[in-house]
Parts: structure tokens; C-alpha cells; sequence
């Protein structure tokens, strides 16, 4: 049986999107709009694989209408989400610690451009290599917190407060 009589036999059927092969999404796009393998694979791949949707999306941008296509907010999201990350990255410390004693505190981006720097030389890569294996049989500790600058306590700084307190 050839690959066209093998689409006539589906299109019969009712079958699940997860039967549909990416080759018969793109040939229902091609006969419905008239358009190439490349324009029907670009708009199926921008409608996540939806055919009713690319379809719909391709007839608004044919007609003159705007698509459903919203690059400019999925930006804005993805770009929100890595300022928020980089925001709480800058705010995280990492500490060395041996029971509870704080040996050494550094930013976290200090702390990995400095692990960067390091691991670029292949001298300093060996000595710190033999200094984490050091520290990890003497029981020392690494360990990574949030610090929340962002928070401060708004009577501290009420000075008119603080003068009324010592009136009585």
C-alpha cells in the first residue's frame, strides 16, 4: 500500500493526535493552504504541533490579521525569569564553615569567578584539587545560603518614635 493510500484509510478513522505522524500533519497543511513542505513545517512548529491551530494562525496571517504567535510576551517571561535567578544569585552567599565557625564567606559571584579562575590554570586546578580533598577529610564544610537585602525593619529609622519613647 503507498504512502497516499495509507492517508485516505486515516482520514477515515477518528485517530488520536498521538497516531498522527509529523508527514501527515504537514500533508493536511499542505492541501488545506497550498503551501510548501518548509511553510507548513515552520508553521507546525510554531503551533507546537497543533494542525487546527498552525491552520488557524496561517489563514489570520493570509487574511492580514494578526497571528496567534506571542514571541514578545514568551521574551518578556523568559527574561523575567532570568533577572529573578540572577537577582537571587547575587543575593546567595557561599561559606566555608568547620562545625559552626565561619573560616571564609564570599558572594557567589565572586566565589565562582574565582572557582573559574582557578580551574583555568592547571597549576592552581591541582593545589585546590589537593586543598578540597584536604578540607573534606579535615570535616570542613561548604555551604551555599540566601541572604534577603531587600528587608529592613521601618521603625529603625523612625527617629520620632524613639523620642517619644524616652519622654516617659
Amino acid at each position: 500500500m503507498m504512502w497516499g493510500g495509507k492517508l485516505k484509510e486515516r482520514k477515515g478513522k477518528n485517530l488520536s493526535e498521538a497516531l498522527w505522524t509529523e508527514l501527515e500533519k504537514l500533508d493536511v497543511l499542505r492541501e488545506r493552504m497550498g503551501i510548501g513542505y518548509e511553510e507548513a513545517r515552520a508553521a507546525l512548529n510554531l503551533a507546537k504541533g497543533d494542525v487546527v491551530k498552525a491552520l488557524d494562525n496561517f489563514e489570520k496571517t493570509r487574511d492580514g490579521g494578526e497571528p496567534d504567535w506571542d514571541f514578545v510576551e514568551r521574551g518578556r517571561g523568559i527574561w523575567d525569569s532570568v533577572k529573578d535567578k540572577l537577582g537571587s544569585f547575587n543575593n546567595t552567599t557561599v561559606s566555608l564553615k568547620k562545625h559552626d565557625n565561619t573560616i571564609l564567606s564570599l558572594s557567589a559571584p565572586l566565589g565562582l569567578a574565582l572557582a573559574y579562575t582557578i580551574w583555568r590554570k592547571p597549576g592552581l586546578r591541582i593545589l585546590a584539587l589537593a586543598g578540597a580533598v584536604g578540607a573534606a577529610i579535615n570535616h570542613y564544610e561548604l555551604e551555599v545560603g540566601s541572604v534577603d537585602k531587600s528587608s529592613y525593619d521601618d521603625d529603625a529609622f523612625n527617629f520620632a518614635a524613639d523620642e517619644m519613647d524616652e519622654e516617659f
